[in-house]
């Protein structure tokens, strides 16, 4: 009986948590849809200039960080789940869109200098890095005091990036894409391709 009781509070304590953010946080800077649910509230910082929208049916798992710096923008498509420990970060005035039914893996970061766009239903596994920012690095300056060039990152419906792997600054995963464990995108990948390895290269096409 009391394991029933245990396993019955499990269950629904995703759902009562979502209820309980939505209600404490919903407001000018942050819109929830319906029936959010979450295993722990997210850790949040979203600036006065900043949105974070997140859609209906949205699942979020433990420790997930989501900052919103500058003018930046954070849109959470319906029916999209986030694994715990992911860390979604946007600045100046990127936008980072998540589609309907994308999956999101574990500690996978999202380093948002400029846009990330990620289509429906791309499955991205987990310890993937999305990087839209890159140091300046001229020689005879130290690297710290240089800045940084940015350029987007977008993933098209129905790709999948493999675990560990890089996305690197201006990088376009094509539709239906499929990309290794392990592998650094440096260069665009065409639609329904496999790529692999570092740097990324196609190997075949999807069947």
């Amino acid at each position: 009986m009391v394991l029933s009781i245990y396993l019955f509070i499990r269950k629904i304590s995703p759902t009562i948590k979502g209820f309980l953010f939505k209600l404490l946080f919903n407001g000018r800077r942050i819109k929830v849809g319906r029936n959010f649910q979450c295993e722990k509230f997210p850790s949040l910082q979203i600036d006065n200039n900043c949105f974070l929208k997140i859609g209906n049916d949205v699942l979020f798992r433990k420790d997930i960080e989501i900052r919103s710096h500058g003018k930046s923008k954070i849109d959470i498509g319906n029916n999209v789940r986030i694994d715990r420990g992911v860390r979604i970060l946007a600045a100046n005035q990127s936008e980072i869109v998540l589609k309907d039914g994308a999956r999101i893996g574990l500690y996978t970061v999202f380093n948002g200098g400029d846009s990330i766009y990620i289509g429906e239903k791309v499955l991205v596994s987990g310890f993937v890095y999305l990087q839209t920012s890159m140091h300046n690095h001229k020689k005879n300056k130290d690297v710290q005091s240089q800045g940084y060039s940015h350029k987007p990152v977008t993933l098209k419906e129905d790709s999948w990036l493999g675990t560990h792997v890089v996305v690197l600054p201006g990088c376009v995963i094509g539709k239906g894409a499929v990309v290794g464990s392990n592998a650094v995108v440096t260069k665009s990948i065409e639609d329904y391709t496999i790529s692999a390895g570092v740097p990324a290269k196609s190997i075949k096409e999807r069947e």
